[in-house]
């Protein structure tokens, strides 16, 4: 059966509209085909409004023009201001149907379920992946690392020996090097399906992202990659654990300098609080993939860059699915790439949690 085209435009794009178009990016609607025309909001930062600028959906700082567009079949009022929802129902059209900030509260309960359900099959595909990958991790553990590592031992010292041929120590060095590669990947094969142990801390959101943001800028520099930050102050603090939280950003990092290195561009980090989450944004210029989905990217062993095994983002999502958090990627090809982090906001140490549930009554 063919689906039903409806036009749609969002008046509000804060978190409502964020979560809305991101539902409907990620699943699209059985029965409807719906386009979203325009985005309206005043706050030209509103994270609803530009998500959807990335998506190539239009948007504006003014709906009433939208009050008059026979095209248009749905507006979604999400501003949760009467004067706005009343001027809005007095000046449009009969044909264009109004759900409001009451009615779309209500849709917000029914996109959390559906929220909740799509990241439980997600982390039930993910576990499926990693046992397979675990159970590769296994057997080169115990039947290649320790060869490996007597081999690469065995080399090296014969490369002490001062009557030692320089013919004879440049083919042992080329030898080493490959067993230094084979078993940096067997580590960060293990690194991917060992169970993390967060130690959880109660962090200063603001100064841990600036700090970090600093550290990001210099290694940048040495690349000629400019880094531009905007993080809100006064972001809360909240129990995280800033090691793993800062191992998954560097991994994102490290794909944009990669792609980057050579042509340069800019790297943009923000960081704002969103609700009871805190949205993190990482955007670089480095003109995209097009070898890759953003789902597949995620994948392990999933890479467009030769020589890469593709396991980073694999354990930077880990790590933040760990954090309770999500991530997601939008490829804009020939433009770059964002990475967007939600991280939820703790205020109590889940291991605690975890202990306290453990003890017997």
């Amino acid at each position: 059966m063919d689906k039903q085209a409806i036009n749609v435009a969002f008046v509000g794009g804060g978190k409502g509209c964020y979560d809305i178009l991101n539902l409907l990016k990620t699943y699209p609607p059985a029965h409807l085909d719906p386009h979203v025309i325009a985005v309206v909001d005043s706050n030209p930062d509103a994270i609803g409004l530009t998500y959807a600028k990335r998506l190539n959906v239009p948007t504006s700082s003014d709906y009433k023009p939208l009050l008059q567009n026979k095209d248009l079949n749905l507006i979604i009022e999400l501003t949760g201001v009467d004067c706005v929802l009343n001027d809005i129902l007095k000046n449009k059209l009969d044909s264009i149907k109004v759900l409001d900030h009451v009615g779309a509260l209500f849709l917000w309960e029914i996109i959390a379920i559906q929220e909740e359900k799509i990241h439980l099959e997600k982390k039930v595909s993910d576990l499926d992946t990693m046992a397979a990958v675990g159970e590769i991790a296994f057997r080169l553990t115990h039947e290649l690392r320790n060869p490996l590592m007597i081999i690469g031992g065995l080399v090296r010292r014969m490369m002490t020996r001062i009557d030692l041929h320089h013919g004879i120590r440049k083919r042992l060095k080329h030898i080493s090097k490959h067993v230094q590669h084979a078993e940096e990947v067997i580590s960060d094969i293990c690194d991917v399906v060992r169970p993390l142990q967060p130690h959880y801390s109660l962090t200063e959101m603001t100064a841990f992202l600036e700090e970090w943001c600093k550290r990001v800028k210099a290694e940048a520099r040495l690349l000629g990659v400019a880094v531009e930050t905007n993080i809100e102050k006064d972001l809360p603090a909240m129990y995280i654990d800033p090691s793993l939280v800062r191992q998954a950003f560097w991994h994102i990092i490290e794909n944009s300098l990669d792609a980057m290195e050579k042509v340069g561009g800019t790297i943009t980090i923000k960081a704002i609080l969103c609700w009871d989450a805190v949205h993190i944004e990482l955007t670089d210029s480095g003109g995209g993939f097009d070898q890759l989905t953003a789902a597949k990217a995620f994948q392990p062993f999933s890479s467009s860059k030769p020589g890469k095994m593709g396991l980073g983002l694999t354990l930077c999502r880990q790590i933040i699915t760990d954090h309770g958090g999500d991530i997601q990627i939008v490829n804009e090809e020939h433009t770059g790439v964002t990475v967007i982090v939600e991280l939820p906001i703790s205020f109590t140490d889940p291991t605690a949690k975890r202990t306290k549930a453990a003890v017997p009554a």
